[in-house]
């Protein structure tokens, strides 16, 4: 039986690859892309893109995930309006669940039902090895090379593998690349003011953002309301804050030394230096001030004064905190004495959100590509990284310096990709002590990363020259 088994899954990858090779024969063409950008004719055909209605989007009630009836909104909706009338076509928009798991499987068929799709790089992930998806950098009509409009390298590792980049980011439509970043330190502006106490943010302002500064809020912020509730200086697991600070202690995430070595962040002597910082500050005298169960929620209800939360909890959707609350900051972690200067912070994802790919089974790739780069030309009025921080300030941030920091977290080479979900979410074991964490873990950890992170990170390399803004 366990020999069918094996038999039967060869065949249908031999009838994947064969159905692949054949729809890429099929439907890449050659063109001349700046003919054909001016030219081209699409006669009234109808290009689907698959879109999720996750948490992260603004739901169905929204065009290019924009919802309706806003400035971003109403632009979008121009746009599509637009390059429908100039290219003499119709665009769809279909909400699935997991566009990428569809996709995939459609292709593995041999079958067409996207022109492209949006989704999550964490599902895309998955797929990277398969050739589901067309590999951008052999498109003739969208630059995956250019920063400026797709995001920075750092942000699309996780769509590249083994010499292939098979995802973009939207990266100059508002809030569509930054929203991915995880673990930002937020702060309850009110409560600082009710304090008297030094706001982070001018701490780090001054270049005095650092782990004795932070651990004086640790120790200063916590009080009791007048409702005899007791206020955290922060809700953050220790692993969460061990790992945030040791990014931003002189942190590079791989090293490759030559041939097949590398070594990993995480392991490294100023990271098991933030390591052992942190659970010296968490069982010791500022540990009683930290809440180790965080939630959105409590934060937002005023349970703490700080408390780390991904980029979406903070201006994505109604229960966001731009939704819910008026004065709120947002800063780095503190630089630890190991980091190279008061700026050398880091920020991390495990997902890029708003992932565009394009499915092997496309009608035809390069009308994909094409499309898809005009969508996602920046927006009238929003051309620029000054009038992008601020539309943030204008919607979502009091202070313009928090407007600032949300699209610098996400650009250069802040950014990482964090592989949580495959070999290391290893972080919540600290609490069994930071020895017994690494010796456990870094086995494991460095395994997996041979297995996923190399080869994207290779690749990374293999185009490092050739990314530009």
């Amino acid at each position: 039986m366990k020999n069918h088994r094996i038999l039967l899954i060869a065949i249908i990858f031999m009838v994947f690859i064969s159905a692949c090779a054949t729809a890429e024969q099929e439907i890449v063409p050659e063109y001349n892309s700046d003919e054909f950008e001016n030219t081209a004719d699409l006669n009234g055909q109808t290009l689907v893109m698959g879109m999720v209605p996750d948490y992260f989007f603004e739901g169905e009630n929204s065009v290019l995930t924009y919802t309706y009836d806003t400035d971003l909104g109403d632009l979008a909706a121009k746009r599509i309006s637009d390059i429908e009338n100039k290219y003499n076509c119709k665009l769809r928009f279909d909400y699935v669940e997991r566009t990428g798991s569809l996709a995939f499987s459609s292709a593995a068929a041999g079958l067409y039902i996207f022109d492209f799709i949006s989704e999550e790089s964490f599902f895309l992930y998955n797929y990277l090895k398969t050739y589901a998806f067309q590999d951008l950098t052999k498109v003739e009509n969208l630059d995956v090379f250019d920063e400026t409009k797709w995001g920075s390298r750092y942000m699309r590792i996780s769509t590249m593998y083994d010499g292939a980049i098979i995802g973009v980011l939207p990266a100059m439509h508002p809030m569509r690349l930054t929203n991915s970043i995880d673990e930002v330190l937020v702060v309850n502006e009110d409560l600082v003011n009710k304090l008297s106490a030094t706001d982070p943010r001018d701490f780090y302002e001054r270049g005095e953002w650092n782990w004795d500064t932070f651990e004086d809020c640790l120790l200063n912020y916590a009080f009791t309301d007048n409702a005899n509730n007791f206020v955290y200086s922060l809700c953050a697991g220790m692993g969460q804050t061990a790992r945030s600070l040791a990014i931003c202690n002189g942190f590079d995430f791989i090293t490759f030394n030559g041939n097949d070595d590398f070594e990993i962040g995480y392991f490294a002597p100023n990271a098991i230096e933030a390591y052992n910082w942190t659970f010296e500050v968490y069982n010791g005298p500022a540990g009683r001030n930290i809440d180790t169960e965080p939630s959105l929620q409590k934060f937002i209800s005023g349970n703490s004064v700080m408390q780390y939360l991904s980029a979406y909890e903070i201006v994505s959707t109604t229960d966001s905190v731009a939704f819910r609350m008026d004065n709120f900051g947002i800063v780095p972690s503190p630089c630890g004495p190991s980091a190279k200067g008061p700026n050398d912070w880091k920020t991390s994802y495990s997902s890029a959100d708003f992932t565009l790919a394009i499915p092997i089974t496309a009608k035809d790739v390069e009308i994909s590509a094409l499309i898809l780069d005009k969508i996602y030309d920046p927006f009238e009025g929003y051309e620029t990284k000054d009038q992008v921080i601020e539309y943030l300030r204008r919607n979502y941030f009091l202070d313009v310096r928090d407007a600032e920091y949300f699209v610098e977290m996400s650009l250069g080479d802040k950014p990482f990709f964090h592989d949580n979900s495959r070999g290391f979410g290893i972080f919540q074991h600290i609490v069994d002590g930071v020895t017994k964490m690494v010796d456990t873990y870094k086995g494991p950890a460095i395994e997996a990363a041979k297995k996923n992170l190399v080869p994207a990170y290779k690749t990374l390399e293999m185009y490092e020259e050739l990314f530009h803004d």
